[in-house]
């Protein structure tokens, strides 16, 4: 955790040393696929695929701090899939996610800009009232995401694979692993 706070620290100070690059990036995305890699417990084991749509709002402030290279810092709200286990559907958690970006522009004059980015930080549950009614004390895990996409003017098309991690803690003692493939579109401003 203490890594990350440095990262965070170290992005944000790059952040305020340039100057007139800052944006604000606003992303809503939607889950193509995915897969509950590990529900475990001391009562099951499931590996399921998720059920119904999950999606996310994502906003984040980014700068240009040299050509072509875009870091910045990001939070939003992760609303995942239903899990299926012993044949009922159930909510588990939804999750807030804040992280450190780093974005890299292959085409920095052209009209279509394409980009590779790497999300990485915490996943902060908000647990949704199945898993509530049970006593189950959901931990902050870890969140990273790796993907690319295109940017058009002010708009922002990626793709990218996402993945959290959190801790069960109370009757059920374990973890829950969402990996998925997410689509976003996003609109970008200046500040």
């Amino acid at each position: 955790m203490k890594k990350l706070y440095i990262l965070i620290f170290f992005i944000y100070s790059v952040i305020s040393l340039a100057e007139d690059t800052d944006k604000l990036e606003f992303r809503i995305g939607g889950n193509l696929g995915g897969k509950y890699k590990k529900i475990s417990t001391t009562n099951f084991k499931n590996n399921s695929e998720p059920k119904d749509i999950g999606y996310e709002f994502i906003i984040e402030l980014v700068h240009e701090p040299i050509p072509n290279l875009i870091t910045g810092l990001g939070a939003g709200y992760q609303r995942e899939n239903q899990v299926e286990i012993e044949g009922k559907s159930y909510n588990l958690i939804d999750t807030i996610p804040v992280y450190a970006t780093v974005k890299y522009r292959f085409n920095g004059i052209g009209i279509y800009k394409p980009y590779i980015k790497l999300n990485l930080g915490v996943s902060i549950p908000y647990t949704r009232s199945d898993l509530d009614r049970t006593g189950v004390i959901v931990e902050t895990g870890f969140y990273y995401s790796l993907g690319g996409g295109v940017e058009y003017k002010d708009m922002v098309i990626d793709l990218s694979y996402q993945y959290n991690e959190n801790k069960l803690e109370g009757k059920y003692d374990g973890k829950i692993e969402l990996s998925r493939l997410t689509l976003g579109i996003g609109y970008r401003l200046d500040i």
